[in-house]
C-alpha cells in the first residue's frame, strides 16, 4: 500500500498558464512600488516560458501507461495502452441516443462503438497490426456494453446486432473479453434466455467469435492479479499490476489475493433489496511503481434511504485501496458514488469524471468531490462532457472543474514516478491537444 500523504503536493498548472501567471507576479510587483520606494534593482531575468501544448498526443512509447477516457456523449470507454504495450478497452457504451439532452459526441454520423474503435485505431496508428489483447464489460448496461436490440444493424458475417462492444469487435479483434457472467449469466438472476434483448445479443456474439475469431471468454475472478497480464515482455516491468478488486460482491481484502463476501445469501433477501446491476460492477485497481489507478464501473458507496447497508460497496473497495493517485468517479458521479469514507481513505489527486448524461455529476457529489474537509489538499476534476443543462442546475461549482469536455488521457512516465493529463479535444475525429496538466508526482 502506498505511503499516506502527509504533505499536500502543489496543484498542477497547465503548461498554457505560466506565461501568464508570470505577467501578473510581474504586474502586481510593479503596483507595490509607491513613491519614497528605494531606487529598484535591476530585475531578475524572466524565467524561460514553459513549452505549450503539443497540437496532438505525443505516441506512446515503451515502458509509458497510457490511461484514455473515451468521450462519446453514450457512455462509458476507456483504452489502456500498457508498459509493454498490451491493450485493454474497458467498457464500450451506447446508450443508443435515447436520453434527452445527451447528443452522441462528436456527432451522430457513427455509431458509439465506431466512434471508440476508430479513436483506439487512432491511437494504436503505430502498431503493425492494432488489436485489443483485453476487454472488459464492467457490467450489463447499455452505457457500458450497448443496446442492441432488433432494431439494431446486424454483423454481416455473424448476424448479431452491432452496438458498443459488438461493434466495435467489427473493426478491432479482440483476444480475451472478461465480464461478470460468463459462463452462466445466472447471477443475482437469470440474464440470458429471460427476454433480455441486449444480453440474449450479447451472448450470441461471444458464441460466434469464439468459434470464427478464436475468442477467448472468461469470467472476472475477485482478488487476481493474473487474470490481466503484460503479454508482450512482462519481465522488463516487474513493478506493473492489474487486478480485480470486486465483482458481483465480492471485494478484494487488500492482503494477497484474499477475498471476503459483501452481499448476503440471496436466499435471505427480500426480491426489492436484492443487488442490482450496478452493486455487481467489476472494479480494478492498477498499479506502475508508486502510481495507483482505479476504475470501477458504476458501484454505489451512498446507499438509498432505507436500503441494506450492504448496498455500498465503495467502502470495502476504499479499505482495499488505499491512497490512489488517479480514481475514475463511479457511476459517472450520478446520486450515489463518492461516499466520503471513499474519498477520505482513496485521497486522489486527480478525478476522472466520465460524465456524458444531464444527470452527471449530481451536484452533491461534485461537492463532495470539491470538499477539502473529506481529505485536505489540492485535486483536479476532468470530466468527460459537461451538457449546458447540467451546468445550468450546478451554477458556479462547475467552473471549479479542470476540464468539462474532451477525451482525457493520463500519461504515466515509464518506472510510474509522475504523470500528466492531457485533454484531447472530443468535438472533432483531429482528437487535438486542448491542454496539459502536471506532472503529478505519484505516491
Amino acid at each position: 500500500m502506498p505511503p499516506a500523504r502527509d504533505q499536500p503536493r502543489p496543484p498542477a498548472r497547465p503548461w498554457r498558464r505560466s506565461a501568464a501567471l508570470a505577467a501578473l507576479v510581474a504586474l502586481a510587483s510593479l503596483a507595490a512600488v509607491g513613491p519614497r520606494a528605494a531606487p529598484a534593482q535591476a530585475p531578475a531575468p524572466a524565467p524561460p516560458a514553459a513549452p505549450p501544448a503539443p497540437a496532438a498526443l505525443p505516441p506512446w512509447s515503451p515502458g509509458t501507461l497510457d490511461l484514455h477516457q473515451i468521450s462519446t456523449g453514450e457512455g462509458n470507454a476507456a483504452l489502456f495502452v500498457l508498459p509493454d504495450g498490451t491493450t485493454l478497452l474497458v467498457d464500450a457504451g451506447d446508450a443508443g441516443g435515447r436520453v434527452p439532452g445527451a447528443p452522441p459526441v462528436p456527432d451522430g454520423s457513427r455509431r458509439a462503438g465506431e466512434w471508440i474503435a476508430r479513436y483506439v485505431l487512432h491511437m494504436l496508428a503505430g502498431s503493425p497490426s492494432p488489436r485489443l489483447d483485453y476487454a472488459l464489460l464492467t457490467h450489463f448496461h447499455s452505457d457500458h456494453m450497448g443496446s442492441a436490440g432488433p432494431e439494431a444493424p446486424r454483423s454481416p458475417a455473424g448476424g448479431y446486432g452491432l452496438s458498443g462492444i459488438t461493434d466495435v469487435a467489427e473493426g478491432l479483434p479482440i483476444g480475451t473479453l472478461i465480464d461478470r457472467g460468463w459462463p452462466d449469466y445466472s447471477y443475482p438472476a437469470p440474464l440470458t434466455g429471460a427476454g433480455i434483448a441486449a444480453m440474449d445479443n450479447y451472448l450470441a456474439f461471444l458464441l460466434w467469435q469464439r468459434e470464427h475469431r478464436g475468442l477467448t471468454v472468461e469470467r472476472a475472478r475477485p482478488g487476481a492479479a493474473d487474470q490481466v497480464r503484460l503479454l508482450r515482455d512482462p519481465e522488463i516491468y516487474p513493478g506493473f499490476e492489474v487486478r480485480v478488486v470486486a465483482v458481483n460482491g465480492e471485494v478484494w481484502t487488500g492482503d494477497g489475493a484474499a477475498t471476503e463476501r459483501r452481499f448476503p445469501a440471496l436466499a435471505g433477501v427480500p426480491r426489492a433489496d436484492r443487488p442490482g446491476e450496478n452493486m455487481c460492477s467489476i472494479a480494478l485497481q492498477m498499479r506502475y511503481g508508486p502510481f495507483s489507478y482505479y476504475t470501477g464501473g458504476d458501484l454505489p458507496g451512498v446507499p438509498d434511504d432505507g436500503a441494506p447497508a450492504w448496498w455500498d460497496v465503495e467502502t470495502p473497495v476504499a479499505r482495499a485501496l488505499g491512497p490512489t493517485d488517479v480514481v475514475v468517479v463511479d457511476h459517472h458521479g450520478s446520486i450515489d458514488p463518492a461516499s466520503p469514507f471513499f474519498l477520505a481513505t482513496t485521497r486522489p489527486r486527480v478525478l476522472i469524471l466520465p460524465t456524458w448524461a444531464p444527470g452527471h455529476p449530481a451536484p452533491v457529489v461534485l461537492k463532495r468531490l470539491l470538499n477539502e474537509r473529506i481529505y485536505p489538499g489540492p485535486r483536479d476534476l476532468f470530466a468527460t462532457r459537461i451538457r449546458p443543462s447540467t451546468r445550468e442546475v450546478i451554477g458556479p461549482r462547475i467552473d471549479r472543474l479542470a476540464a468539462d469536455h474532451g477525451h482525457l488521457v493520463v500519461r504515466v512516465e515509464p518506472g510510474g514516478g509522475s504523470y500528466r493529463v492531457f485533454v484531447l479535444d472530443d468535438e472533432d475525429a483531429s482528437y487535438r491537444v486542448l491542454a496539459v496538466y502536471g506532472p503529478y508526482s505519484a505516491e
